[in-house]
């Protein structure tokens, strides 16, 4: 198997591996699972759920946005909650529309 970065596993519609993360301020790498890629504003969004939520089925407490930055190979998580709200509710109307 070849090793595929964080970026080219988000981007791979085959993958479903486990995608790990390390924060670069602490250090801490965490396991994620991918719930849906969202093209919103001109840019492309990532939701992922950490792993141990996803595992235990604790699907309320929601995923994480990130913001996918090819060009640097980046993957930044989204504060501002404007953009967090329309990413969830392009993935909301994705879902109802089986279109996951």
């Amino acid at each position: 198997m070849q090793y595929k970065n964080a970026i080219e596993q988000l981007l791979d519609e085959e993958n479903d591996e486990t995608i790990y993360l390390k924060n670069n301020t602490t250090g801490e790498i965490s396991a994620f699972e991918q719930m849906a890629l969202i093209p919103y504003d001109k840019s492309l969004y990532a939701i992922l759920m950490r792993k141990e939520d996803f595992d235990a089925g604790r699907f309320e407490n929601g995923g994480i946005v990130y913001k996918i930055d090819e060009k640097n190979q980046r993957l930044d998580e989204v504060q501002d909650d404007n953009v967090i709200f329309e990413v969830f509710d392009i993935y909301d109307r994705m879902f109802a529309e089986g279109q996951e």
